[in-house]
């Protein structure tokens, strides 16, 4: 060997998010000038840099190189030890290359984010709906829920009742709403519930308050109505009674008076026929039958009738909900969700054309709704809704709050329900407005180049308008 090396410390701790720095020496124990290249090795390779990465030593010098770690604070960084090297490699002897082995300790840190999809669920008895715990911590943790249902309304129970989540994956629980009693009448009420969820070693839960939204069986006009109906027909039982005896009554009494017979004949001289037609006289002149009235002649139709007040403003373009569209934004890049993914919560992401690959879907359908709402359904998972997902604004794909009808109806919750507002003088596009807060749909494409980035809402105007401008291409 024409080198010694030495780590100074051989094993250091460093927290994510934080930076620690091991010095290596190297000493040239040969007789000519060397050069020796330095690179790190192993898992934390990744994290590690080095300074200077080539020392220059004459025969019998030393000289030193810092190996910095900073690991990130995310779950990629998982807690506890990984060994790492730096391998030393001289130009002039290349098969004495020597690698230099270490230990990093990563510290630990835990973060959990909790949502309840959707946060408002509907039925007459029950319904159900679930919770997502998303594990952004570096090590494993357990999650417990806990219910109340703010009165005796209904009972809220969740299965299982904990759920253990590594890093970087997330946990699901099913919630259940049932009513103590099913409305038949009075319209819809709506029954708060809260859902708990505590991680291990942490004091206090974290809360999350949804809404069971429970139909009545008969709407609250049919009372009316109903009391309506029932009016008419004991009138008309009423009426049928009377009309019936006053009939009755009158047929007795011509039944009761003398009969007399009809005349057979009279002694006066019957009168003469009529006169046949060719012996009538003439009408006078004078007696022109009545003309009919003039025709009215008909109105000119006014150019301008139908037309809105004032005119001004980008006119709102039509959708066909049977034809399917390309959504894609001012940065040029196509809305697209991974069909290949879990049917639900699958992100949406913003990504280049994408042609002849079944696991990715650009294609949407776009729903007309009342109230001049919208809603974008994936073409190969027509019941699946774009769904600004409220907690952490990221727009993932789930099932329409109201079913199938709601596409129609627009009977499902703001998050799933868009605004489609066009921009003057914008060539085409438009902003893709959600119903739950007016937060524009937007592009996040910029934030890292080189991997896909999930579309978010956020406020309009915070981003430039090239992130927050779409064309919709029928």
């Amino acid at each position: 060997m024409s080198m010694w090396t030495a780590l100074e410390p051989p094993a250091t701790t460093v927290a994510p998010g934080d930076s620690a720095v091991v010095r290596l020496r190297v000493r040239n124990t040969g007789d000519t000038v060397e050069e020796y290249r330095l690179s790190p090795v192993g898992d934390p390779a990744g994290w590690a840099s080095v300074e200077p990465a080539v020392l220059r030593l004459y025969p019998g010098a030393e000289g030193t190189a810092d190996i910095t770690f900073a690991p990130p604070r995310t779950p990629d960084a998982v807690a506890g030890p990984a060994p790492f090297g730096v391998r030393v490699e001289p130009r002039e002897h290349p098969g004495n290359a020597d690698v230099v082995e270490g230990r990093l300790t990563i510290g630990p840190y835990s973060e959990l984010r909790a949502e309840l999809v959707p946060r408002t669920i509907r039925g007459r008895r029950r319904a159900r709906g679930r919770v997502a715990v998303d594990n952004l911590g570096n090590q494993p943790l357990t999650a417990s829920f806990s219910t109340r249902d703010n009165g005796d309304a209904v009972t809220v129970e969740a299965h299982p009742t904990a759920v253990q989540v590594d890093p970087g994956r997330a946990g699901f629980a099913e919630v259940q709403v049932t009513s103590a009693n099913i409305s038949w009448f009075g319209g819809v009420r709506q029954h708060p519930f809260t859902v708990s969820v505590l991680r291990s070693g942490e004091p206090a839960p974290q809360e999350l308050r949804g809404s069971f939204v429970q139909p009545s069986v008969f709407p609250a006009w049919f009372l009316a109505v109903g009391s309506i109906l029932v009016a008419l027909a004991v009138a008309f039982v009423v009426f049928w009674f009377q009309h019936d005896m006053g009939v009755k009554s009158q047929a007795s009494e011509q039944a009761a008076a003398k009969e007399e017979p009809l005349p057979q004949g009279s002694k006066s001289p019957l009168p003469s026929a009529p006169p046949s037609p060719s012996t009538q006289p003439n009408p006078p002149p004078s007696a022109a039958p009545p003309s009919a009235p003039p025709a009215e002649k008909p109105k000119k139709k006014d150019p301008d009738a139908g037309k809105p007040a004032g005119g001004g403003g980008p006119k709102k373009p039509q959708y066909d909900p049977a034809k399917l569209v390309r959504i894609q934004s001012g940065l040029g890049l196509y809305l697209s969700t991974a069909t290949d993914q879990k049917p639900e919560g699958r992100y949406v992401y913003s990504a280049r054309e994408i042609r002849n690959n079944p696991t990715w879907d650009q294609y949407w359908y776009v729903h007309p709704l009342p109230q001049d709402e919208f809603a974008f359904t994936s073409s190969t998972e027509k019941w699946a809704v774009a769904d600004n997902t409220r907690e952490g604004n990221q727009v993932q794909m789930w099932g329409a709050s109201g079913g199938d009808a709601s596409l129609t109806t627009g009977q499902m919750t703001s998050n799933q329900k868009w605004a489609i507002r066009p921009i003057d003088g914008a060539d085409g596009f438009v902003n893709l407005v959600s119903k739950d807060g007016d937060w524009c749909l937007s592009d996040l494409s910029p934030n890292d180049p080189k991997n896909l980035q999930v579309a978010e809402v956020r406020p309009c105007g915070a981003l430039p308008a090239d992130q927050q401008r779409w064309r919709i291409v029928q």
